[in-house]
């Protein structure tokens, strides 16, 4: 009987930002990015930044922050964006995916609500980039490119109770589902991160025939708990600006501190159990 060859551990690390990899307060990364940069550079794991933002803040992030990544997914799990044709989607090889709504069909579909309801919702596609940055707090540039969306509509909304709930089944029909945040509400597809996290493990286990794949996701918010849960390891970091998730299922942990610091000392146990050396000697 032929001995079949053990398989490489590929580990893939799904994370969140805010919160998350990044510092709540400073926004550094530091020292998570250090460690980020080791991986690469060793081809020891892949990082993949799953966020609420737009692809256009992701970008300048990049720019900003020394963190290497070649996939990362936006708008909470709405777009999955990897290198020129990476995605095989309808034969066509594609450079992004998209899991929910695109964002003219949800344009579309807010356009062909009665004047009554219409009248209630002022969303980023109706504000200026000053008026988003009045609204959100943001600089000029970060609000530009907030507003660069490709699947999701963050909203204020002016209505009744019974308005918005209308609002929701209209919007129902067509696929679309209505969030509500903490200022804004926000209308999107159904696309989820552990739907994301899904979908580029299946099209990474196909790429790495010859490679296991571990799924670890780290995140600090309650949108982060179905992609933790759903990971081969999931982390919860805690929130010292709101309340920290919790979950029972025996691969979730907590980090012990929140942000980078705990970011770092989680993977860094995670990746050593797989039996990756992570010596920087």
């Amino acid at each position: 009987m032929a001995i079949m060859p053990k398989l490489s551990i590929h580990p893939v690390i799904f994370t969140d930002l805010d919160g998350t990899l990044l510092d709540h307060h400073s926004y550094s990364a530091q020292p998570a990015d250090r460690l980020i940069q080791l991986l690469s550079d060793r081809n020891l794991a892949e990082v993949v930044p799953i966020t609420s933002k737009t692809f256009s803040e992701l970008l300048w992030l990049k720019r900003d922050l020394p963190i290497p990544f070649s996939i990362g997914v936006t708008e909470n799990g709405s777009v999955i964006h990897g290198p020129e044709g990476y995605f095989q989607t309808d034969s066509v090889r594609s450079q992004t995916v998209t899991m929910g709504v695109a964002y003219q069909d949800i344009l579309d579909q807010i356009n062909k609500l009665s004047p009554s309801i219409r009248k209630n919702m002022n969303g980023f596609s109706d504000m200026s980039v000053a008026e988003v940055g009045r609204a959100t707090g943001l600089s000029f540039d970060d609000a530009e490119r907030a507003k660069d969306r490709q699947a999701t509509e963050p909203f204020l909304w002016t209505g009744s109770d019974e308005e918005l709930a209308a609002l929701e089944t209209n919007v129902g029909r067509a696929d679309i589902q209505l969030q509500r945040g903490g200022r804004f509400y926000h209308l999107t597809g159904r696309a989820t991160k552990e739907q994301a996290m899904d979908y580029i493990i299946k099209v990474t286990a196909e790429r790495k025939a010859d490679s296991k794949i571990v799924a670890i996701a780290l995140g600090d918010g309650p949108n982060d708990l179905a992609m933790i849960e759903a990971a081969d390891v999931g982390v919860i970091m805690p929130n010292p600006e709101g309340v920290t998730i919790t979950s029972t299922k025996p691969h979730v942990r907590t980090a012990p501190f929140p942000g980078p610091e705990g970011w770092v000392i989680a993977v860094r146990e995670i990746l050593t159990g797989l039996g990756l050396n992570l010596s920087e000697s």
